[in-house]
């Protein structure tokens, strides 16, 4: 669905940037244009009884774009099976709401580009759903007046050149939102509204670089949007 910009097989690649020590370094370019070959889930076989292969060496597998999507929705299972019947979980960037809250929808906040944590640019009433969110903001660095995020081009080897800084997705799965949260940043705001549209059952809003929302055709009517100065 999203011409190949989504991908699993990315860990040679990702395993070169460092985005959490702070030392603002950019991999040896020599070495991103030596891993872009192995780039490529068609090369991951899944063999029975449970097992995982490589066709190529130098291989490997990064969930980092829907690990906290999974865990959430295994985590609304477990709470459902206690007799839960209301709650919030909470993976930072990855929120799934349980019900409502006394018969009240939870207000949901969409964090600023940019800004400090908590900061929002919109708020949303969320009931029973999974909102997630995905952006340039989270983890980056500047380096030479080039800021690098960490959203990977498979392509390139580097950060993907968009025109959004920041996605938030809402659907009934959590894994869904997760994987269509990082696809339509990666597409960019054409490409990623048709994907949205394309989607049964997944709605979007998109922040653009010049800090405008964007939103899906049925957002508006199906949430209740407080857009925050």
């Amino acid at each position: 669905m999203s011409d190949d910009a989504f991908d699993i097989a990315m860990e040679p690649l990702t395993s070169l940037w460092d985005f959490s020590s702070g030392e603002s370094k950019v991999p040896d370019n020599a070495a991103i244009l030596e891993v872009l070959p192995f780039l490529n889930s068609d090369d991951i076989l899944l063999q029975e009884p449970n097992k995982v292969a490589f066709a190529r060496d130098n291989m490997g597998i990064d969930l980092g774009a829907i690990a906290k999507g999974y865990i959430a929705d295994r985590l609304k299972e477990y709470l459902l099976s206690q007799n839960v019947n209301s709650a919030v979980i909470d993976l930072g960037g990855n929120v799934l709401c349980i019900e409502q809250k006394q018969d009240v929808p939870f207000k949901i906040g969409i964090q600023k580009p940019f800004a400090d944590r908590g900061k929002t640019a919109a708020a949303i009433n969320i009931s029973d759903k999974s909102v997630v969110s995905s952006g340039i903001y989270e983890r980056y660095f500047e380096k030479d007046n080039t800021l690098y995020h960490h959203i990977l081009d498979k392509n390139t080897g580097y950060p993907v050149k968009t025109d959004i800084v920041g996605v938030t997705v809402i659907t009934d799965s959590s894994v869904k939102a997760d994987a269509l949260s990082t696809t339509c940043l990666s597409l960019g705001l054409s490409k990623g509204l048709a994907l949205i549209h394309q989607t049964p059952d997944a709605d979007a809003v998109f922040i653009t670089s010049d800090n405008q929302l964007h939103f899906s055709d049925d957002f508006p009517k199906e949430y209740a949007v407080t857009i925050t100065p």
